[in-house]
């Protein structure tokens, strides 16, 4: 395989998994990936996005009304793909919390790829751009607002069995984080601490709550999504993934002053603290930036897609670890 994209896809996305089914999704097939089948298809529904072979699942898009990206001067066939390569150059190395390497707009989660441009736009000098990402971002806003049933569980009584639709909340996330960098200085506290509007405090807490509410920060839990079967490398991606995530959205509630510091007007479940990080420290940085499938190949050592879900390795959970070095990551953490 010529990129490190298609290697991901086939080895880490179930491509060379064993199926059954004669039809794959409309999404599997446009990424010559081998579908799993099911309502909907396991690829899918890890990556939260609509699925073909179930049209009761829609997945939240933004509506109409984001088209004022300015026009392409590279001559692609999206106008949008250079600032999602902004995106890449500029904010990812800082956020380390999307997988470049098996990243593909074509599939992801609408809401994800539109936040992230909205990102690379904000980080364009190109005239225009910036304006154009505060109507983006405005949009994006209206669309999360509007389709909120179909992501948040934060006040849901049972939610067994659902699944983590965790490109939706990356894009929730990336939409927190742009609130407050375009917001600037303009929007401190009087600690000094950046914050957030009352309508973005309320999106933080039911990204936190519905977080909590599905167990993803406890190491069990992300465990139990994968099994034996499933590629070594699938599931470290996986774990990984999952792990990064809840770290951004750590940093990002701490960073924020008028939710980190505030300690009575939210519920247990809302509030985030470094007792609720039960899972341990991401590892094998070099592989997660790889791009390219040679970078993918040097970063793969020996071992390292070995005997994933043989322990839950409870002594290396960030909230033991603090608790037994005596380190207050509630005071200070920085992703």
């Amino acid at each position: 395989m010529s990129n490190l994209q298609s290697r991901v896809r086939s080895k880490i996305h179930g491509a060379n998994r064993p199926t059954y089914i004669k039809h794959a999704c409309a999404h599997c097939r446009k990424a010559k990936s081998r579908c799993q089948g099911g309502s909907p298809c396991s690829e899918c529904l890890r990556r939260g996005i609509h699925c073909s072979l179930n049209r009761q699942a829609e997945a939240p898009s933004p509506p109409p009304g984001g088209s004022d990206i300015p026009p392409s001067s590279a001559g692609r066939s999206w106008p949008g793909r250079r600032f999602l390569d902004l995106y890449f150059e500029k904010f990812h190395p800082h956020w380390l919390f999307v997988h470049r390497g098996s990243f593909d707009e074509n599939i992801e989660s609408p809401l994800l790829v539109h936040a992230m441009v909205v990102i690379g736009l904000w980080m364009s000098e190109e005239p225009n751009a910036r304006s154009a990402a505060i109507d983006l971002h405005n949009t994006l806003a209206s669309a999360i607002s509007q389709q909120r049933e179909a992501w948040d569980v934060s006040a849901a009584e049972d939610v067994g069995g659902a699944s983590w639709p965790i490109p939706i909340y990356q894009g929730i996330l990336l939409h927190i984080i742009f609130a407050l960098m375009h917001a600037g200085n303009g929007n401190l506290g009087i600690d000094l601490r950046p914050s957030l509007s009352r309508t973005n405090t309320n999106l933080l807490n039911s990204l936190v709550g519905s977080c909590k509410r599905l167990g993803m920060l406890y190491y069990p839990n992300i465990l139990a999504r994968y099994s034996q079967s499933n590629p070594g490398s699938y599931i470290w991606l996986g774990i990984e993934e999952t792990k990064r995530f809840n770290l951004a959205l750590y940093g990002v509630y701490r960073a924020v002053s008028r939710v980190g510091q505030r300690t009575t007007d939210i519920n247990n479940h809302t509030r985030l603290t470094v007792r609720d990080l039960q899972f341990p420290l991401p590892t094998h940085t070099l592989l997660w930036k790889a791009a390219s499938k040679a970078e993918w190949d040097f970063a793969a050592v020996r071992g390292v897609f070995d005997h994933l879900l043989d322990n839950t390795m409870d002594e290396m959970w960030i909230s033991k670890v603090n608790e037994a070095l005596g380190v207050n990551w509630d005071l200070d953490y920085a992703p």
